[in-house]
């Protein structure tokens, strides 16, 4: 890896760094906490987590976050589905089991590209630096949900246990959402046009569009963008995927090209 590219990483460790060390008498930070859980024939595995903040008289969980304003605003739109919120909901479980009671669950988070002229400018820019995402996972531990939760923590390590040492070609292919797959559309295209008619971000709504048209026009699939392929991920170049993928995207600018 370069070491250019871990710039961020450096500047998420130093805002953690910066926090440690400042809790008040009641509070825990930076500790690892652990829960068994049953993984079939692989036996019982121990999940562990680092939360980075727990208050003992608020009962509030709070996890630092460094990011950009965009991605913040993504997460806000995603609410308890985004991946933060599902790492809180593992420590949130592993606390609650661990005898510590958990009434409210946050991401404190760090903006790092936050801007005090856009702020000014505009009223939908976030307009603090450091904000908080609060998430609603209910104020009473509940038996079911708790269930569930080490039902899905068994199936994935069981996963990563099963694929672990197989060759890369026999791993099954990171999903859309662990991607972070964007911008895939149905484009209603015309015969003879370079750009498309409309976009549908469902291939159904496509669909009942090209019926209404005539002979003239059709369908063209456009994929996502792999977002975390093209720039988080550092096993990307040993992937069958993203070189598949990387083949498609050559191949499609070289047909514009002749087009033009």
């Amino acid at each position: 890896m370069d070491c250019v590219d871990m710039i961020w990483t450096v500047f998420g460790t130093a805002v953690h760094s910066v926090m440690e060390g400042h809790e008040s008498e009641n509070e825990l930070a930076e500790e690892r906490v652990s829960i068994e859980i049953p993984c079939g024939e692989y036996g019982v595995r121990k999940v562990s987590g680092g939360f980075d903040l727990y208050n003992g008289d608020t009962k509030i969980l709070t996890d630092y976050k460094t990011t950009g304003v965009f991605s913040y605003q993504m997460k806000l739109q995603e609410g308890t589905d985004s991946d933060w919120a599902k790492q809180l909901r593992v420590y949130w479980l592993i606390l609650q089991n661990a005898g510590f009671p958990v009434k409210g669950v946050r991401n404190t988070v760090f903006l790092k590209d936050w801007s005090k002229t856009q702020a000014k400018r505009d009223r939908s820019y976030p307009q603090k630096p450091i904000l908080n995402i609060d998430y609603d996972f209910g104020s009473v531990f509940r038996s079911d949900v708790a269930a569930d939760m080490i039902a899905d923590l068994s199936y994935k390590i069981q996963e990563i246990l099963q694929y672990k040492d197989a060759l890369e070609e026999e791993i099954p292919i990171c999903t859309p959402d662990q991607r972070w797959e964007r911008d895939e559309c149905w484009a209603i295209m015309k015969k003879g046009r370079k750009s498309a008619v409309k976009r549908h971000l469902k291939k159904y709504d496509a669909e009942q569009h090209l019926a209404s048209l005539d002979a003239n026009h059709f369908i063209e699939h456009r994929p996502g963008v792999p977002v975390k392929c093209m720039d988080y991920c550092n096993c990307a170049e040993k992937c069958s995927f993203y070189k598949k993928y990387m083949a498609s995207v050559e191949e499609r600018q070289n047909e514009e090209t002749i087009n033009e």
